[in-house]
């Protein structure tokens, strides 16, 4: 029982903490749809002149308003223009393949210098690495100078495991923070007194707020996960401890700590200096918020709203999507084998059939059979959706069928965490629990007193 208590149920908990994280995990991205990348144009631009700058530009087959023709009903047609303006119809939007983003971007950018209008333009949905390696690089700077590395390791670990699964910019300034904390409260690990000291200790506890509250920034369920974060620190640590007093079980002599953890100086002089660590390690979030490639396009972005796709819920309400298309195709080639005197639903259903009547020669005379003409199932749609690449222009359908699933559309924020002047108010105020640090350190000196 007593192993179980002080062993699996920790390790157990750690591994569970980690699963949820994992399977929670979400990745910052402005972007909208797969494949494409959206280019929104001013709608009072010219769309011939906007045309004519994505050829120059070699955008490659871009899917346009103007490039849509006619070929089924009026109310589906008329219902695809929905996606060719965001809600409030200040912009024009053009999906542009994704082979052809750096063309895109140049295109944007001579809209705003050569056509003077605004242009916005949706950025990649790759994985911001560089969230994680700021972090393993404070980690690894705060790993070499720590004491007692295995107890930092242990602490931190989970942290690192957060900012991956969440590499969100205010995610990773709140684990440089939590990091820096971690890094001095370290010393106090097994001194008498130190769960006191640390949960009274009043720069420890800036730093863990100032990193809860940039989590909040997030997102809720970030705040969440920080939390688990700290959970599962402190769960790795009650192993650690566990393994210590048993390994040192044996032991014919044990040193035993002078001082306690109330006569420790967290904030000596070293460790403010070493603050500029974690400092450096926002600001470079920062800097690097502030350079991204589309964060003068991103920025424009905020008030507006874009189709976009979301989880399938059966109905996209004035967005027709491949559900719909599949019924106008169903629709168009049934209608020559359908009887004008009979309804027939606009929503076909799997496995439904037309019959045609054939009539045949038999000894008996000529007999009237029914014969299957066509089955709307899997390989109809399979023929409707490779008949789309067929065409000579890009139909909107392209870009439905780039999705590979089933999905409904609602009108969703263009801008992405990367955009975000909220994000870059909040990176701005993680550096500042170490100015403040460093501004003690000055104002004990000029006390005369040396932190040391």
């Amino acid at each position: 029982m007593e192993r179980f208590k002080n062993f699996a149920a920790p390790l157990a908990a750690v591994l569970l903490a980690f699963l949820i994280m994992f399977l929670l995990k979400s990745v910052p991205s402005s972007k909208l749809w797969k494949g494409y990348t959206t280019l929104s144009v001013s709608a009072a631009a010219d769309g011939k002149l906007v045309e004519g700058l994505l050829r120059e530009k070699n955008c490659g087959d871009f899917i346009a308003l103007e490039r849509q023709e006619k070929r089924f009903s009026d109310g589906y047609e008329s219902a695809k223009r929905s996606y060719f303006f965001d809600r409030d119809g200040k912009f024009r939007i053009y999906y542009i393949p994704d082979s052809k983003s750096k063309e895109a971007l140049s295109c944007a950018r001579e809209i705003q210098s050569r056509l003077h209008f605004d242009a916005l333009l949706g950025s990649k949905a790759s994985f911001p690495y560089f969230s994680l390696i700021v972090c393993v690089l404070v980690f690894a700077a705060f790993f070499f100078f720590a004491e007692n590395k295995s107890v930092f390791a242990a602490a931190a670990l989970p942290a690192l495991f957060f900012v991956f699964c969440n590499p969100f910019y205010a995610a990773a300034a709140a684990v440089c923070l939590e990091l820096y904390a971690l890094f001095l409260a370290q010393k106090l690990w097994r001194r008498k007194g130190a769960a006191r000291c640390f949960l009274r200790n009043p720069f420890v506890l800036v730093f863990f707020g100032a990193a809860f509250l940039l989590s909040c920034v997030a997102g809720a369920a970030k705040a969440l996960y920080f939390t688990l974060n700290v959970f599962c620190a402190s769960s790795l640590l009650f192993l650690l401890l566990n393994i210590e007093v048993r390994s040192e079980k044996g032991a014919r002599f044990l040193p035993v700590f002078i001082r306690s953890a109330k006569r420790m100086n967290v904030l000596c002089a070293k460790n403010v200096r070493k603050s500029s660590i974690s400092a450096l390690g926002v600001f470079s979030l920062f800097v690097f918020l502030l350079a991204g490639s589309d964060f003068v396009f991103e920025g424009g972005k905020k008030g507006l709203f874009f189709p976009a796709p979301t989880e399938y819920n059966g109905s996209s309400g004035d967005f027709p999507t491949m559900a719909d298309y599949y019924a106008q195709e169903w629709a168009a080639a049934s209608s020559p084998y359908r009887s004008l005197n009979k309804e027939f639903s606009l929503v076909p259903q799997d496995g439904e059939t037309v019959q045609m009547t054939h009539y045949v020669k038999t000894p008996d005379g000529i007999k009237a059979s029914e014969r299957v003409a066509l089955v709307y199932d899997k390989a109809f749609r399979k023929e409707a959706a490779a008949r789309l690449d067929k065409l000579s222009y890009a139909p909107i359908e392209r870009l439905w069928k780039a999705q590979g699933r089933n999905f409904s559309v609602k009108y969703a924020s263009g801008a992405g965490e990367s955009a975000g002047f909220g994000t870059a108010a909040a990176l701005l105020l993680a550096m500042l629990p170490s100015l403040f640090a460093a501004l003690y350190y000055i104002f004990e000196l000029k006390r005369g007193r040396y932190v040391s």
